[in-house]
């Protein structure tokens, strides 16, 4: 295989399958938007599989050179698209996972572009109930549908891209975001940025298209005030989240007892309590720092 194409050094997954929802919703009067979104999330997964597959028959020999112009266009092209928030870095072999059961993707290209979509903030602030499932499930639908427009949109320039689903894909998706400087992870695990908090979804784009972008590394801060918090901790139904996560021998960090999390997440077609009660989705980044 073409040295260029970066694969998994081992990493282990939990994946979220769609079928595995409760979803009370179906003999609702909101069957058929849940069932739009459902076949709008199974058709994102497929394009991305069968994308893959052509990309992955003859990848590409080298990287390909990328001007700032080319960059431009493509950040203009996301947020047209409905992308709050990109971002650029190198692809990073400890965060691939071994097995990807979404689109069974293997083998991803030097460089990825990590993307965020919001998530409606009064639909959150129903969690556990049925407009934030509802909201979680979509904006999985509709990102799902965004990256695949975005991977044509960088195809058509004469670049090779790979889309990772939303839905679960083929790398972990905070780290990378991260990696990325777009925030940090909070204490539930996910990623909280200046603009949303803990309010979006995550994917990526891997590309052969270089360099990258560059971008100054930041200090968010939030760290320092989820230590301080915990909220997330206190109101998780399951008891899910660590008080101090763990930390792998590959150095990634676990935040979440999977077992604990998932039943819950799956009764409640996502939960998202975690997301709700976080003073970065409630109050947001610039008036806590502002405040203190």
């Amino acid at each position: 295989m073409d040295d260029l194409l970066k694969k998994s050094r081992g990493l282990k997954t939990r994946i979220i399958e769609i079928n595995n929802y409760t979803i009370p919703l179906l003999n609702s009067p909101m069957a058929d938007t849940v069932s739009k979104i459902i076949t709008k999330i199974i058709n994102g997964v497929n394009k991305a599989k069968k994308d893959y597959k052509k990309e992955i028959k003859i990848p590409p020999k080298e990287v390909q050179f990328a001007s700032e112009e080319f960059w431009d266009e493509i950040i203009e092209k996301a947020k047209t698209l409905g992308i709050g928030l990109i971002g650029f870095t190198p692809i990073d072999e400890n965060f691939i996972f071994e097995n990807d059961s979404i689109s069974r993707i293997k083998f991803l290209y030097d460089n990825g572009i990590v993307l965020g979509m919001e998530m409606n903030y009064d639909a959150m602030e129903t969690a556990p109930d049925t407009p934030a499932g509802i909201e979680s499930l979509n904006i999985y639908a509709e990102l799902g549908h965004t990256m695949n427009q975005l991977a044509d949109f960088i195809r058509s320039k004469g670049f090779s891209a790979i889309v990772c689903h939303p839905l679960g894909g083929p790398i972990l998706f905070p780290a990378m975001a991260v990696k990325a400087n777009m925030g940090e992870i909070g204490r539930q695990g996910l990623l909280i940025s200046k603009k949303y908090g803990p309010r979006q979804r995550l994917s990526m784009i891997a590309t052969n298209a270089s360099p990258l972008p560059e971008h100054t590394p930041e200090d968010f801060k939030i760290h320092e005030y989820c230590k301080k918090c915990g909220i997330c901790i206190k109101k998780c139904p399951s008891k899910a989240i660590y008080e101090e996560p763990i930390i792998n021998q590959d150095g990634t960090i676990t935040h979440i007892d999977w077992k604990k999390c998932i039943e819950y997440f799956y009764k409640t077609t996502g939960c998202s309590i975690c997301i709700q009660v976080c003073p970065f989705h409630k109050i947001g980044y610039k008036k806590i720092f502002k405040d203190r």
